[in-house]
């Protein structure tokens, strides 16, 4: 074969190959480029949800003052008119207005009630494990300003001006247990549950 044939051949087919992992390369790029961008909207998408959840729960509990009474009595000095004043209610989505949920965690519709406690919200993924979600979620309660501290293995306490919520991450959502029933018993095997509670 002519071997100005075969140079030329081989610069053909390199070209190509370099063609190839360029167009690989943008198109890689391009494709991690749209998932980021569609998981920061599904971020923004939940905070903005738990935002007026929280919205909403506070001006389901405010009540209006009531007037003071048609008597001859002064009025009442200013601190009493100020404590008065309602307080919202104390939910987990009011504690967590603002939060950024990582590794795509969503919040979970049916769960088995647990007694003793008041609010109670709970979220899950499949996205990582355990050991990357539970620090992860914990680093965003500190982002809004909550002191965190654990109770034990897979327990948190988190508080911040006088609000405080409890924390429990199961690492293997679809086996936990309440008592002796399943907790969660809609979410994947393997999935990361995050449960959080305001201390009744």
């Amino acid at each position: 074969m002519d071997p100005k044939v075969v140079l030329v051949t081989t610069w053909v087919l390199a070209g190509l190959v370099v063609a190839a992992y360029i167009w690989f390369v943008v198109w890689r790029f391009r494709v991690e480029k749209r998932k980021k961008e569609a998981q920061d909207v599904t971020d923004a998408a939940m905070s903005d949800a738990i935002a007026k959840t929280a919205k909403t729960a506070a001006a389901a509990s405010a009540a209006p003052v009531p007037s003071p009474a048609a008597t001859p009595t002064p009025a009442p000095p200013t601190p009493v008119v100020e404590a008065i004043q309602p307080i919202p209610e104390a939910t987990v989505a009011s504690y967590l207005s603002g939060i950024s949920l990582p590794h795509d965690l969503v919040p979970l519709t049916t769960m088995l009630a647990r007694p003793a406690v008041g609010d109670r919200v709970a979220f899950w993924t499949d996205r990582a494990p355990a050991e990357i979600v539970g620090p992860a979620f914990a680093a965003e309660l500190e982002r809004l300003g909550y002191t965190v501290q654990p109770l034990d293995e897979r327990t948190l306490s988190a508080q911040r001006d006088g609000a405080r919520l409890l924390v429990m991450i199961h690492a293997d959502g679809a086996s936990a247990v309440i008592g002796d029933q399943l907790a969660f018993s809609t979410v994947p095997e393997h999935s990361v549950v995050i449960e959080t509670w305001v201390p009744a």
